[in-house]
């Protein structure tokens, strides 16, 4: 089957190679900004005297077809001042666009559900908001808007929509990574820093996306710049330190480079760290790109992070006094990312992009002990090893070709082979005297491999000025273990300018994932175990339906309404969780299957100009699942969060030395699973009753996060002073509940709670 993929794949380049050189029109090309650099989307792109028209993209990027050899074109859009600038053959322009006075310059582009921080919502100085211990983290910035929300209190992770965590797809410069996670999901492995825009498909994606049934999220580093030159910060916190440089050189190439550490580590006696206890975590991301001589580009990537935990401990044999016997327990977690990409513009209609990529993830636990004796020449020593983890080798071509002015087409080839690591454990005893050395392996001794090959194919149809069609499908194939599914995903979206230029769009998806996780462990723990779709757990499915509406409000604001409906398939959940961490068992036997539905409505409005600036949302959301082996009827799923309110305000003032950020967030409680009694069974032993699952929500959740900077030159050198406060109003939002039981009634329940409040941060910062 690839070997047919690849045939169909080479096909289409063919055809569209000879049909880009069949016609001999002439082409003229280019990308249209405002006076601030910012791209013009649905600009009418005409050729003076003529109903030749084509209009400018998402990306403000436009394609005019025409016969003459210099041609008189006319620029216009109702906020901009009409422009007529004469185009030679085959030119490649970069148009400038003066506004109207006060024009309101939100970008009313892109599919429904999609949110970037560099287009859709441009508030300044993201790093002015408030963060959890002072570690700037992108995730953060994520769950301060409509639909994507936390989990459990103080954590990183991203719950898309009634999604789990696994069903988003993280994106890093185009490559996947499997644990974005330090500190058991506390903290992301992203500095802010290192990422220069983040695009969020909370929903409809185009078909070049594939794998997930919750989310895309792409993170992109510094590339280009409006300037050459090298810049760079320093940065302490708490937890870590770290450093940021990056040079660009306009037009011609980038280098950029991110690496945290912590440090509080560093302050013990190296002994102490040896043979003890420590604690490290690091992250470190390199990007280098160039253009070549025939304008072509290439760019390498690369991404390296590492949690690292060891603690030992003594114990002394009161009855040998000889005897000495030392236990360590060690846990590390790391990934490993690294990519080339390769762009082509072939003629002035097709274009190429293609990505070799590698992302590995592994998880090792070790528990050794060490037996001392002064009568044993030897060490004698029990060692217990676990392994888990994951590797993803890559490969995607994706082309883009300019039909004609009403049509652009995007297809290509993605495949990603997959590697899993459930579980191998190791258990080794040597050193003891009369008993064999011994070595024995248990669970998965090598990595099982998958393959998934996707082709895809998208017309953008401009239908008139008003209304565009992108109109796909995506075709996946998907092999582990003699188990086989083809997989079709067909992709719809509309968008439809109305009079007044406000945006209505709507569309329908269906996404299929064929690989999960097993939650053992907390959300971002590392003991968590990555699968794949078999023929008994088949693949995810998921049908989306959204509609939208965008407007502007006057200069400065901007609203958007989002509805949608999703309809989950073949989930899955784990049932016995100490069967499904052991390695010895099939991970297949620990596992229920189910379905689940997620509906909702987002409002969101915000100001992206003025000293204040910032938004304010409100979702209304629900999700349910339905498992059958595990409840009797529909339940609520763990994130659940019917209304949640948020609000983000950010004071910059370019002639002030104080900078201020505030978070506030309200809303429906998390839900938890608790027992509503207890009772002793035939043979006396105490017994915990349940009615359902998920059935108590904790109180309203409200939570009000400070921050307050301090900027101060001196000696040439910017510096930085950030002062945070997480739930400045000491709000019992839960970490976890258990119930508690009065020993004399063991029906009457109190909820114990453990949550965090008054939460200090501060980093400082140098930028050179």
């Amino acid at each position: 089957m690839p070997y047919l993929y690849m045939r169909l794949y080479n096909l289409f380049v063919i055809l569209f190679l000879f049909t880009s050189h069949v016609f001999g029109q002439s082409f003229a090309q280019g990308i249209i900004y405002d006076q601030n650099d910012n791209s013009i989307t649905n600009v009418l792109v005409t050729v003076s005297g003529t109903e030749n028209t084509s209009f400018s993209d998402d990306n403000g990027k436009f394609i005019l077809k025409y016969y003459n050899e210099e041609t008189p074109v006319i620029f216009s859009h109702p906020d901009y001042d009409t422009l007529k600038i004469t185009l030679k053959p085959y030119e490649n322009r970069i148009i400038y666009m003066q506004s109207i006075v006060r024009t309101n310059d939100y970008h009313l582009g892109f599919m429904a559900g999609f949110i970037d921080f560099g287009n859709k919502n441009k508030n300044k100085n993201l790093e002015n908001m408030p963060y959890f211990l002072g570690e700037s983290d992108v995730n953060r910035q994520l769950q301060m808007l409509p639909g994507i929300e936390q989990g459990t209190e103080g954590y990183s992770n991203l719950f898309v929509r009634g999604g789990d965590v696994d069903q988003n797809l993280i994106l890093y410069n185009g490559t996947p990574i499997y644990n974005p996670n330090h500190l058991f999901g506390i903290s992301s492995t992203f500095h802010h820093k290192s990422i220069k825009n983040t695009k969020v498909h909370k929903g409809l994606s185009s078909a070049r996306f594939g794998g997930r049934v919750s989310s895309y999220i792409e993170l992109e580093s510094e590339k280009t710049s409006n300037y050459s030159g090298l810049d760079g910060e320093f940065e302490m916190t708490p937890l870590n330190a770290g450093i940021y440089i990056s040079s660009i050189n306009k037009g011609k190439g980038f280098f950029t480079l991110a690496a945290r550490r912590s440090w509080l580590d560093l302050l013990t006696p190296p002994e102490s760290r040896q043979n003890s206890i420590n604690a490290n975590i690091y992250d470190i991301q390199m990007n280098f790109g160039k253009v070549l001589e025939n304008q072509d580009e290439i760019e390498f990537n690369f991404m390296n992070t590492r949690d690292f935990y060891f603690i030992s401990l003594q114990d002394d044999s009161v009855q040998n006094p000889s005897n000495t016997r030392i236990s360590g327990f060690t846990l590390r977690w790391s990934n490993f990312l690294s990519s080339v990409k390769y762009k082509q513009k072939l003629s002035s209609v097709l274009s190429a992009e293609h990505q070799l990529y590698y992302s590995g993830y592994q998880a090792k636990s070790k528990l050794k002990e060490e037996l001392f004796d002064i009568n044993i020449r030897t060490i004698p020593t029990t060692e217990r090893e676990l392994l888990r983890g994951i590797r993803d080798i890559g490969m995607n071509s994706d082309w883009t070709y300019h039909r004609d002015n009403k049509n652009t087409i995007h297809f290509g080839l993605q495949s990603s082979s997959r590697f899993f690591q459930p579980g191998k454990m190791t258990y080794t005893s040597v050193g003891y005297p009369a008993i064999d050395d011994i070595e024995t392996v248990y669970g998965n001794e090598k990595y099982v491999g998958s393959s998934e090959i996707a082709i895809y194919a998208e017309d953008r149809l401009r239908v008139n000025a008003d209304l565009i069609f992108d109109l796909g499908f995506r075709q996946v194939h998907y092999a582990f273990d003699g188990f086989s599914k083809f997989a079709f995903e067909p992709r719809i979206h509309g968008t439809y300018y109305l009079d007044n230029q406000d945006v209505f769009k709507f569309g329908y998806n269906r996404h299929n994932q064929f690989i999960g996780q097993l939650n053992i462990g907390t959300t971002g723990s590392p003991d968590n175990i990555w699968v794949p779709a078999t023929e008994l757990a088949k693949p995810r499915k998921v049908d989306i339906l959204e509609l939208s509406y965008e407007r502007k409000i006057g200069n400065q604001y901007a609203a958007s309404f989002n509805l949608y409906s999703k309809t989950l398939r073949n989930l899955v959940e784990v049932s016995n969780l100490s069967d499904a961490g052991d390695p010895e068992l099939d991970w297949q036997s620990s596992v229920v299957f189910g379905s689940g539905r997620s509906y909702g409505g987002e409002f969101f409005i915000q100001k992206s100009r003025g000293d204040i600036t910032g938004w304010l949302s409100y979702a209304y959301s629900r999700s349910f699942r339905d498992f059958e082996d595990l409840d009797d009827d529909e339940y609520e799923y763990s994130f659940d969060r019917p209304h949640m309110f948020k609000a983000y305000l950010n004071f910059t003032n370019p002639i002030s030395d104080w900078n201020f950020g505030i978070n506030y967030i309200i809303g429906s409680g998390q839900l938890f699973t608790l027992p509503i009694g207890k009772f002793r069974d035939i043979n006396g032993n105490t017994q915990l009753e349940y009615n359902a699952l998920n059935n108590y929500r904790s109180n309203t959740y409200q939570r009000l996060d400070i921050s307050v900077i301090r900027l101060n030159n001196s000696y040439g050198l910017e510096q930085e002073w950030r002062f945070y406060l997480y739930n400045a109003l000491g709000n019992k939002n839960p970490l976890n509940v258990a119930a508690v039981f009065d020993n004399t009634n063991f029906s009457q329940v109190q909820i114990d709670r453990a949550y965090l409040a008054y939460v200090p941060g501060v980093a400082y910062i140098v930028k050179f």
